[in-house]
This record gives C-alpha cells, sequence and structure tokens, in this order.
C-alpha cells in the first residue's frame, strides 16, 4: 500500500505541475498581448516644438459616427511631452474639444463624431505655456492637420 500512495503522490504532483505551467502559459499571453497597440489605425505622425505627434484612432479604422482619438507626444529624447494643452477637431466641426491628458505620460485622449471618415481631416490644436510670461498663459500655439485616410498602420476597414 504505501508503494501505490507513492505512485499516486507522484501522479498529483505532474498533474499540479502541468496545470501551473499551463496557467503561467495563459497569463504571459494574456499580459503581452496587452502590451501591443492592438487594433489602433495610426495616422502619418508630425513634428513641432522638438516634439513627435502621432496620433491613433480606436478601436480601428475611422468610421462614421464616435471614435476614439489618441495624441501620443514624445519629445526627440523619447521623453514624454506633458506640458502641452491639445485639442481636436474635424474640418468643418462646430467647435474644438480639448483632450483629456493621461497623466504626465504624454498621452492625450477625446471621442469625437466622425462624419465622412474617407475624407475627414483632423486638426490638432497643440497649445504650450510660456512660463516666461505670466500674462499669457498659452502663449505659442501650432495647428497639425491629420488626414484620415493617410495612415501608416493599422487596421484599414
Amino acid at each position: 500500500m504505501p508503494a501505490m500512495t507513492n505512485v499516486l503522490n507522484r501522479q498529483n504532483k505532474s498533474v499540479v505541475a502541468s496545470l501551473l505551467a499551463a496557467l503561467l502559459i495563459v497569463t504571459l499571453v494574456a499580459v503581452l498581448s496587452g502590451c501591443g497597440r492592438g487594433n489602433a489605425y495610426i495616422l502619418v505622425p508630425q513634428q513641432w516644438d522638438e516634439t513627435e505627434f502621432i496620433v491613433e484612432i480606436r478601436p480601428g479604422a475611422p468610421r462614421p459616427g464616435m471614435n476614439e482619438f489618441v495624441v501620443i507626444a514624445t519629445g526627440l529624447d523619447r521623453v514624454p511631452a506633458y506640458q502641452y494643452v491639445i485639442s481636436i477637431q474635424l474640418v468643418g466641426g462646430e467647435r474644438w474639444a480639448q483632450m483629456i491628458q493621461d497623466g504626465h505620460s504624454g498621452v492625450y485622449r477625446r471621442a469625437i463624431a466622425v462624419k465622412d471618415p474617407a475624407n475627414d481631416i483632423l486638426h490638432v490644436k497643440i497649445e504650450h505655456s510660456n512660463t516666461g510670461n505670466p500674462n499669457n498663459r498659452l502663449a505659442e500655439h501650432k495647428l497639425l492637420t491629420f488626414p484620415l485616410a493617410h495612415h501608416v498602420g493599422g487596421p484599414t476597414s
């Protein structure tokens, strides 16, 4: 009987080890799949004030209706650029929509309605504070233009 008990204990340990290995693999795949940009539609990057601006549209290629726009601002030294106030508007749109900054990560988000994905053009207004002039809080600004049809990555439909 003791020999049978030893065999059962070894089998149980083997089953537990296999289950733990499978759980580790599933967890690792889930974590790594969350690290990518997923199905983001990435517009052609532009640069201003020694900062690169990348616009992503989620959850994929722009469609009529509400679309989430993500602007990623990164300095040339690859440091997040969080010193901006960024607003977006589609050409012909009624008003500007100020983006919400995601902490000090250089990531700005906002959802706006898209009417014609093939022809719409996104305006991104970037305002930079001028710390040397306290009377003019947003002293510098730039308007970048991103045609929604000109992308470098992500799904096309």
